[in-house]
Parts: structure tokens; sequence; C-alpha cells
């Protein structure tokens, strides 16, 4: 659960795309059979709204310049909602579990 801590404090602290963090969060949370848990559902939410988008750094270097520059708008934007929404979810999957809560 820790990993899960640890993701929600990288995207409070901008060390990780809300984006990403939601994705990673997501697949952290389903290992973890969170995927009931109304502080878990919002990251599923996200992820839903953005799986189309290419977000993975890996995945980035397969697409043409051009194509990313287009997409880049919408990216941007889906990351402010993305903080907006996801912030006091983070906060609380934080404080749940992380290191000082075990």
């Amino acid at each position: 659960m820790n990993a899960i801590a640890d993701t929600a404090a990288a995207m409070l602290d901008g060390s990780i795309s809300y984006l990403l963090g939601a994705r990673r969060i997501m697949d952290l949370g389903f290992k973890a059979d969170l995927d009931r848990d109304p502080d878990f559902l919002p990251f599923i939410g996200v992820y839903s709204e953005s799986d189309a988008l290419p977000l993975d750094p890996e995945f980035r270097k397969r697409w043409q310049p051009e194509a990313l520059l287009r997409l880049e708008p919408a990216i941007e934007a889906k990351e402010r909602w993305a903080r907006e929404f996801l912030r006091p979810y983070c906060v609380r999957l934080n404080e749940r579990f992380g290191s000082s809560s075990n």
C-alpha cells in the first residue's frame, strides 16, 4: 500500500503528472483489491477519460512529433482537470496508506 501513498504524494508535490499517476494508482489499486473503494474509483474514471492520450514517455517516442504537438493542448487540459478532480483523493490515499498510517 505504500506504493499507492507514494504515488499519491508524488502527484501532490508535482513530481508525477496526475494523468500518469492515476494510471499507476489504478494498476496498484487493482492489485490490492481496491477496485470498489470510493477513494480509488475516481482514478479509474480519470484513466477512462484519458486512456486514448499518449502519456507514457516510451510510448510517445513512437509517435510523430507533429501529432504530439496537435494533442498537447488536449493533454494539458485533461491534466488540469485531473489535478483539480483527484487532489482530494490523493490526500486521502496518502493519509490512509502512507507510512505514518501503518
